[in-house]
C-alpha cells in the first residue's frame, strides 16, 4: 500500500498542485517561493489531529471567486429572476464557491493480500480492475448560501466580504472528509473521528532540520540528547540484551537508593511526629521510593560529548552541521522502529515522513552522506522489516538532488520541479513538473551526458530563477561583470550558469523547456566556408554550430543567421543569443567580437610610470600587444586555449577607473537585458 498522489488546491500559493510520489523517495526541488513549505504545511494541517485551516490559508486566487459568488447570489435574488434561473444560479454557486482540498489517492496490492481493514470505508469501486482509493480532506462551507445571507444582513455594512469572511470563518466554514471515486463524480462523506481512520492507514510523520541549534556555550537545546532518547524509546525493548542490562542496573541503583532515602526519612518522621504529641493531628504513614525511568535518564540525565586529547568536549562544542545530520537520520530511524515495534497495535498500514530542508548547517559532503543513509534505511525498512515507508523531501540542496536524484537507472525520476510562473493576468501559478514525463530525444546518449553533466557540475540549475548556457570558459568568467555593465538586477536573482559549449546546448533542450525556467543561450556563430563545418573563417557562409542549426533559430546559413529577427530567436521562456553585425563586422567568436566592440579603446595609447619614468603603452591587454596584432588593420579570429585564458586574465585584471570602461558585445548586451525581464 502507499500514497501515488496528493492533489491540493486552493491552499495558500497552491491553487491546483498534483504530485505523484514514487515508491521510497521524492525529491521536492524548485526556485525560493513556490510553494514547497505549502505542500507540507497542506499535509500536516489535513491529517494531523490538532491540525486547523484558517481564513489565511486560502489562495489569492480565491478572494476573486468569492466576489463573483456573492454577486451570483445577488443575481438570483433579484426581482424577475424565474425560479428555473434561480436554481441555476445556486447550482453554480455551490460548485464554486472556494473550498480548500487536499486528495490522497491511495495504491493497494490485492495479489499480496494486504489488510483493506482499515481503507475499506474509503474503497468505492470493487471491480478488480482497481486498486485505488482515494481520501478527500476539504475545509468547506457549512452552508453555503447561509454565508452570504448573513454577509448581506451583517449590521456594519462598512465591512467588505473578504474582511468578513475572514473573521467569521470558523463559525461559517468546516473540514469534512470524503472518499471519492477518482473516475466519476461520487463521492461518499466519512462521519466522526476521520483523521483517526486516516491515521490508521498511513501514518505521517515530520522532521526538521534543527535550525534552533546555536554555536554557544551552555546550549540548552541538545539535539542528540533528544534524539538518542526518541530512538531509545521506541526501540524493541523486549528482545534485546543491552537494553535489558540497562534496566536491570537501573532497578539496583533505585533499591539501593531507596533503602538510603528510608533511613533520611525516619529522622524527619521522628521530629514531625514531636510537632503533633500534644495536638488532634495525625500524620499519615509515608513510604518513599526510588524510580528510574530509563528513557527519562537518558533524556535528562546523559551527555553525549565529544573526545578531544585529554578532556571530553559538551554537545554543543561540536558543529552544527554533525549534530543536525545525527539528529535527522536519529528520527527517521525512530520512526521506523515505533512502525516495526507496533505490531500488536498497528499504528497504521504504511508510514510516510515528510523531511523539510535537511542541508541546513551541513556542507556539501554531509549532504550526501544524509541522503545516502536515508536509503538504506528505506531500503532495510522495506527489505528487512517489510515495512512500507515513503520519504518526501523538500530541497534547495543540489548535493541532495545529485546524489539521490540522479541515477543511471531511475534518470530524474525522482524529482518534483515546482515553478512559479506569471499569469496573462498578471498573477503568478505554482506548476508542478514530474520528470517521469520528461522525454528526451537520443533517450540514452542524452540522458547520460546530462546525468555525467549535472551530477558531476551543475544541478543547481533546478533551483534557479533565471540560467545561462555559455560557449565556453572566457564567457562564463566574464559573465558577472558583463552582467554588472548590462541588466544589473540580474545581481538579486540566482542566476545558474552553465559552461557547456554550441556542439552540447542543444542536449538540455528537451530538460529547459520542461522546467520552463527562463533561460539565455550564449553562443557563437562559428562560421565556415563548407556546409561540413571544415575551413572556419570570420565571414564563412555555413554555421557549424548545432544550437544554432537544430535549435534556436533552425538557420545555417550565415546570412540567414545575422539577418534573424529578434522574434524567431525567442521561443516562449528561452532566447539564443550569437554574434550580430556590429561596427560593420560580424565577428565568430566571443573574443573577436569583444575585440571589435572595444575597437576605439584598444587603439587608445596610455601613459604609465615604470621606475620613475613615463612610457606610451599603445595596447594595455597584454595578449593583442605581446602577439603585436594591429587590429586597426585586421581583427584576429583564431586563439588557442591559452590564448583565450590570456585574453579572459587581461580582461578581469584590466583597472578600469584608471584607463576607462570595456563595453559588452551587443549581443550578449541584448540577451541579458531580455533575460532581465519578468513578462
Amino acid at each position: 500500500m502507499k500514497i501515488k498522489k496528493i492533489e491540493v488546491q486552493n491552499f495558500r500559493l497552491l491553487e491546483n498542485i498534483k504530485c505523484n510520489l514514487e515508491n521510497d523517495i521524492t525529491l521536492i526541488v524548485g526556485k525560493n517561493n513556490t510553494g514547497k513549505t505549502s505542500f507540507f504545511e497542506a499535509i500536516k494541517l489535513a491529517t494531523s489531529a490538532d491540525g486547523k485551516f484558517i481564513f489565511e490559508d486560502f489562495s489569492q486566487s480565491s478572494y476573486i471567486i468569492f466576489k463573483s459568488s456573492f454577486n451570483k447570489y445577488l443575481e438570483s435574488k433579484k426581482e424577475g429572476v424565474t425560479e428555473k434561473d434561480r436554481e441555476e444560479l445556486e447550482k453554480q454557486l455551490l460548485a464554486e464557491i472556494p473550498k480548500i482540498k487536499i486528495n490522497f489517492e491511495i495504491e493497494y496490492n490485492k495479489e499480496n493480500n494486504e489488510s483493506l481493514v482499515e481503507l475499506s470505508e474509503f474503497i468505492t469501486d470493487l471491480e478488480d480492475a482497481r486498486n485505488d482509493a482515494t481520501i478527500c480532506i476539504s475545509f468547506e462551507p457549512k452552508n453555503t448560501l447561509k454565508i452570504f445571507q448573513s454577509f448581506d444582513k451583517r449590521e456594519d455594512t462598512t465591512i467588505e466580504l473578504i474582511e468578513y469572511l475572514h473573521k467569521n470563518i470558523n463559525f461559517l466554514y468546516e473540514t469534512v472528509c470524503y472518499a471519492i471515486d477518482k473516475e466519476s463524480e461520487y463521492h461518499r462523506k466519512i462521519e466522526d473521528s476521520f483523521k483517526t481512520k486516516i491515521q490508521k492507514i498511513v501514518l505521517f510523520e515530520s522532521i526538521k532540520a534543527m535550525r534552533i541549534l546555536d554555536d554557544i556555550k551552555g546550549d540548552s537545546n541538545n539535539a542528540l540528547s533528544l534524539g538518542f532518547s526518541n530512538y531509545y524509546s521506541h526501540r524493541d525493548k523486549t528482545d534485546n540484551k543491552d537494553v535489558e542490562e540497562l534496566e536491570d542496573a537501573l532497578k539496583v541503583v533505585a533499591s539501593d537508593l531507596k533503602e538510603k532515602y528510608k533511613k533520611v526519612l525516619e529522622n524527619i518522621m521522628l521530629e514531625l511526629k514531636k510537632f503533633g504529641a500534644n495536638t488532634p493531628v495525625s500524620i499519615p504513614p509515608i513510604e518513599i521510593d526510588s524510580i528510574f525511568d530509563s528513557e527519562k535518564v537518558l533524556k535528562n540525565n546523559i551527555q553525549y560529548l565529544y573526545k578531544q586529547n585529554e578532556i571530553n568536549l559538551p554537545e554543543s562544542y561540536n558543529g552544527l552541521g554533525y549534530s543536525n545530520l545525527i539528529y535527522m537520520i536519529l528520527e527517521l530511524a525512530s520512526f521506523i522502529e515505533k512502525f516495526k515495534n507496533s505490531k500488536e497495535e498497528k499504528l497504521s498500514n504504511f508510514l510516510v515522513v515528510l523531511i523539510e530542508e535537511p542541508e541546513a548547517h551541513m556542507h556539501p559532503q554531509m549532504q550526501q552522506v544524509f541522503i545516502s543513509q536515508v536509503a538504506e534505511l528505506v531500503k532495510e525498512a522495506r527489505n528487512k522489516y517489510n515495512i512500507q515507508i515513503q520519504v518526501i523531501i523538500t530541497t534547495h540542496s543540489s548535493h541532495i538532488l545529485s546524489e539521490s536524484g540522479i541515477e543511471t537507472e531511475r534518470g530524474f525520476n525522482r524529482i518534483r520541479y515546482f515553478n512559479r510562473l506569471k499569469t496573462a493576468s498578471g498573477g503568478y501559478k505554482i506548476t508542478n513538473q514530474d520528470f517521469n514525463n520528461l522525454k528526451i530525444k537520443d533517450d540514452a546518449r542524452t540522458f547520460r551526458f546530462l546525468r555525467q553533466y549535472l551530477t558531476l557540475h551543475k544541478s543547481d540549475l533546478f533551483f534557479a530563477d533565471k540560467v545561462i548556457l555559455v560557449e565556453g570558459t572566457t564567457e562564463r568568467m566574464l559573465l558577472p561583470q558583463m552582467i554588472k555593465k548590462s541588466a544589473k538586477s540580474l545581481c538579486n536573482e540566482y542566476v545558474s550558469i552553465l559552461e557547456v559549449g554550441g556542439a552540447y546546448a542543444h542536449s538540455f533542450r528537451e530538460m529547459l523547456e520542461f522546467i520552463n525556467v527562463r533561460t539565455l543561450i550564449i553562443t557563437d556563430i562559428d562560421s565556415s566556408n563548407k556546409k561540413d563545418g571544415k575551413c572556419p573563417v570570420a565571414q564563412g557562409e555555413y554555421t557549424k554550430n548545432y544550437t544554432l542549426i537544430r535549435w534556436l533559430p533552425q538557420k545555417e546559413l550565415i546570412p540567414e543567421l545575422t539577418s534573424c529577427k529578434t522574434e524567431y530567436k525567442i521561443q516562449e521562456n528561452i532566447r539564443v543569443a550569437y554574434q550580430t553585425n556590429e561596427n560593420g563586422y560580424n565577428a565568430r567568436s566571443f573574443e573577436d567580437a569583444f575585440i571589435n566592440t572595444n575597437k576605439d579603446f584598444f587603439l587608445t595609447e596610455f601613459s604609465v610610470v615604470e621606475t620613475k619614468e613615463s612610457k606610451i603603452i599603445k595596447d594595455k591587454f597584454s595578449y593583442l600587444r605581446k602577439k603585436k596584432i594591429d587590429i586597426s588593420k585586421e581583427i584576429p579570429t583564431k586563439f588557442n586555449s591559452k590564448q583565450k585564458t590570456e585574453f579572459t586574465f587581461d580582461i578581469m585584471s584590466f583597472d578600469e577607473e584608471k584607463y576607462g570602461e570595456w563595453k559588452v558585445p551587443e549581443y550578449i548586451k541584448e540577451g541579458l537585458i531580455w533575460l532581465a525581464k519578468n513578462d
